[in-house]
Parts: structure tokens; C-alpha cells; sequence
């Protein structure tokens, strides 16, 4: 009987050694498949002129979800069940600027016009503003630095610095410009004005977004650093002390001897159609699945009819995802089945991913593992992968890709992008970016295709291959 046990022993072995080294050649031969021009093609079309920054909820986030529906057709992907032609269609909330003042700012020392060095927010709400202003810091409420206390912005404008201070430990969720708005509405506020400050990583561009997921949001904006000096003239003061105060961690909350005045005006649609873009190549376990998803919306165009192409953010992350599609069809069946995604809506909400999970609500039951690709260009010689401290999963897939030779590295857990979605459900997630926000190009009229090399995306589609088939293997 023993020897039975024994001979029973060597036989699973032995399968399961086969097994493992058919799944490898089946990774190498979609690894070796890779084709950095076919990939760099992808951007360039998704960033040209006729998808017009691919806005959700506009033609050209249409337009580009019925390329990429046809690009997944031609690559032989199957149709998820529940979906028709590739496409799962839900409805967004757009929100158009179509006027807007301007800031005076009328205080102790004079009055200030900041003209073009302040835009209506992407989150603005609709009407006009005339009231005190309150400077509270950066906004944080955390339990360290809560820089409302003390001060009332009840009735009041609420101005606030972007970003956070290095030394201070502020979750991401306080850090972004439509949170900030929202915790200056909680507080009273009647309108906010956001301050670049000469210290931010990445000065924001004025041309910028219109684009909003907040519907009663106060009217809000934006300044630029000369705006700011401006704006602190007026009230006496000097802006660039006090920024470099409140950089250094100091509070800076106060009442500020200043009225501020602007107005903007708004058309907002509660309900416009917008596309998430599905497509599967099945697997050997059609019960386990991992979910491979970028996004293909971006900022649209602004006020002047400047287009945001959005090459890097996140037509890069498209195109990655479309070739390892691609790959992984020529390359036999995986071991699990892979799920692909290229979600709307991710600019303004993460909506395109939220909608999905809406729409097909058992689909997490089954997922082991989602990689959410955003932003393929590099600023160092590897990809950054976000993976939440507590995700043993994932932390161990890329522990192996990388000692399978993956050009990967482990990054702070961040939740900017669609992976938070389905993270926030439990399920192993993480995020595959070149690069933060403090590329140069970030959400700016420059992130055009011609500025990618070919070879990072190449790089890019074989690293993910790696994490991909290490996240198959797991159990």
C-alpha cells in the first residue's frame, strides 16, 4: 500500500512539474510576442485630435471606446455574458464651465483683479460669490493637524493651499482638490479658492479641466503662485512667506483682512451616456479570474478648445493593456481566465470601474486579482507597483515577477486610480504606474504620444506579463 502511496505521489509531481512548465512557455511565448511599435500605435491613436482628450460622456470618449470595442473584436477576444459588442454603457454627470469672472480681491492694502491667473475649478459649482476670506492651510482634518479649528468659514470663502506638507502623515484621500472642496462646503463654506504654492511638485496648468463629479459643490477655484501673490497684496500680506510657513508644516490658519469676488456660470447634465469597454481571454479555470484594466477618459478639452490628449494618462495604460491582450491570445490558454477593462470615467470618480461592479455585481466573487495600469511612461528605470501593505497576495506576485526578472518595484499604497474600487471590495488589487503626479506632463496640455518611447511601453507590457502570470499561479 505504501509503495502504491509513493508511485501516486511521484505521478501528481510530475503533472503538476509539466503543468508548471507548460504555463512558463506559455508566458515566454506571449512575453516574446511583445511589439513596441504596435503598442506605441495605440497611443498615438487614441491621442490624436479626432478623440478630443476623450472627455467621459462627450464624442470622444465614444468614439475612442468604439476603437478600443474593435481592437479587442480584432485581437479574438471573447464578449464577457451581459455584455453586448464589448461595451457596458452607463450614465455620468457632465458638467460644462461656460463662463467665468474672474477673482477681484478687495482687502487692507487695495484691490487686485487675478485675471487668467485663476480658472473656475473642475469641481466648480454654478452662481456668484462675494464674501470674507479665511486661510485654512491646506484643509487637513486629521486628528495631528485639524487646521479648521479655531477658525469659522461659515458664510465665508475658504482658502486653502494644494498638496500637503512633506512632514505631515495626511491620508491621499484629504489631499485631493474636489475632497478639499468637499470638506470646505461640511465646514460652511460658500465658495473656495485653492492655492498653488511655489513648493507643489507639479504647478498646476491654467488651461486646465472642466470637468466635475460634484454637483453641489461651491463655486470654486483655482489660482496659480503669481495669482496667490496677488491675491495676498491685497490683504497685506506675503504670500510667499506664508506658503513656505505652512510647506514647513507650520499652521498658517487665519482670518484674512480680504473680500473675494468672483462668479461662475454652468451647464450641468445629470445623466449622459458613457462606456466601459470589456473583453476576456478565457482560461483553463474559467472560475478564477484576474481582472487587467486601464482607463481611456481624460480631461477633454478646455474653455480656448486646447485638447488634453492624455497620451501618457492613460491612452499608455490602453495600449499596454490591448497587447498583452494580444500576447496572451497567441500564446495558448492561460491557466485562469483574464478579464480586460479600459473604464471611463476614472478622472472624475473612478465611475467607469464603480459602474461595472454595479452592473455585474458576482463578478468579484471570482476575481483573485486585479492590475490596474496607469501611466506607462517612465521617470526611472522600472514600473512602480502600489499594493496595500495587508495585500499578502499581491505583495507576493510581485515579490516573484520581480525575481523572475521584472523590472518592478514595491511603491506607497496610493488610491488615485480604478484598482481602489475594487480593493475597497476586498479583493487583491494593486496599481502599475512609470511615474506620480509630479511628472511634468501630468494633466497638461503636453502629454502627447511623440513624448512616449515605444520601448517603455514595451517594457511595460512584458513586466505586466510577469506580474500576470505569478498572480495566475496563486491560490
Amino acid at each position: 500500500m505504501k509503495r502504491i502511496w509513493i508511485v501516486a505521489l511521484l505521478a501528481i509531481t510530475l503533472i503538476a512539474g509539466c503543468s508548471r512548465q507548460d504555463s512558463l512557455a506559455g508566458r515566454d511565448r506571449a512575453i516574446a510576442a511583445v511589439d513596441a511599435q504596435q503598442v506605441h500605435k495605440v497611443v498615438v491613436e487614441l491621442a490624436s485630435a479626432p478623440y478630443s482628450g476623450r472627455r467621459t460622456g462627450t464624442p470622444g470618449e465614444a468614439k475612442a471606446a468604439a476603437w478600443i470595442a474593435n481592437a479587442w473584436k480584432e485581437a479574438g477576444l471573447d464578449t464577457p455574458e451581459g455584455v453586448d459588442d464589448y461595451l457596458l454603457q452607463y450614465e455620468v454627470p457632465l458638467y460644462s464651465i461656460t463662463a467665468f469672472s474672474g477673482i477681484t480681491a478687495r482687502g487692507f492694502a487695495g484691490e487686485s483683479f487675478l485675471g487668467d491667473r485663476s480658472m473656475a475649478m473642475p469641481y466648480a459649482g454654478n452662481g456668484s460669490v462675494e464674501a470674507q476670506a479665511v486661510l485654512v492651510g491646506f484643509g487637513t482634518t486629521t486628528a495631528e493637524h485639524d487646521e479648521y479649528a479655531g477658525v469659522d468659514v461659515e458664510g465665508k470663502v475658504a482658502v486653502v493651499f494644494r498638496y500637503s506638507p512633506p512632514s505631515w502623515s495626511v491620508p491621499e484621500e484629504q489631499i485631493y482638490l474636489a475632497a478639499k472642496i468637499q470638506r470646505a462646503a461640511a465646514h460652511g463654506a460658500v465658495g473656495v479658492v485653492i492655492l498653488d504654492v511655489p513648493s507643489s511638485p507639479n504647478p498646476f496648468d491654467m488651461r486646465g479641466q472642466t470637468v466635475s463629479a460634484i454637483p453641489d459643490a461651491p463655486p470654486s477655484t483655482l489660482v496659480s503662485t503669481e495669482g496667490a501673490r496677488s491675491l495676498f497684496w491685497a490683504a497685506g500680506m506675503d504670500f510667499d512667506v506664508l506658503a513656505a510657513e505652512a510647506w514647513a508644516g507650520r499652521g498658517v490658519s487665519r482670518v484674512l483682512k480680504l473680500t473675494v469676488r468672483y462668479a461662475i456660470s454652468a451647464d450641468w447634465n445629470p445623466a449622459v451616456p458613457a462606456y466601459d469597454v470589456l473583453g476576456v481571454v478565457p482560461g483553463r479555470d474559467a472560475e478564477r479570474k484576474i481582472l487587467l484594466c486601464a482607463h481611456h477618459d481624460h480631461l477633454g478639452t478646455d474653455r480656448t478648445g486646447t485638447i488634453y490628449p492624455g497620451a501618457d494618462d492613460d491612452a499608455s495604460g490602453v495600449a499596454v493593456l490591448l497587447e498583452v491582450a494580444r500576447c496572451l491570445s497567441r500564446a495558448g490558454t492561460p491557466p485562469v481566465s483574464v478579464w480586460l477593462a479600459s473604464f471611463s470615467g476614472e478622472e472624475e470618480g473612478l465611475l467607469g470601474s464603480r459602474a461595472l461592479v454595479t452592473a455585474l455585481p458576482d463578478l468579484r466573487e471570482t476575481l483573485i486579482g486585479v492590475v490596474d495600469l496607469d501611466m506607462m511612461r517612465r521617470t526611472s528605470p522600472g514600473l512602480g507597483v502600489s499594493v496595500a501593505a495587508g495585500d499578502t497576495r499581491m505583495m507576493a506576485a510581485v515579490q516573484m515577477a520581480i525575481e523572475d526578472g521584472a523590472a518592478l518595484s514595491i511603491i506607497p499604497w496610493t488610491l488615485g486610480s480604478d484598482h481602489a474600487t475594487f480593493s475597497a471590495l476586498g479583493v487583491s488589487s494593486c496599481m502599475v504606474s512609470g511615474h506620480g503626479r509630479e511628472a511634468s506632463w501630468y494633466h497638461a496640455a503636453s502629454d502627447i504620444a511623440s513624448d512616449i518611447p515605444a520601448a517603455d511601453l514595451e517594457s511595460a507590457a512584458r513586466n505586466v506579463l510577469y506580474l500576470l502570470w505569478r498572480l495566475m499561479e496563486s491560490t
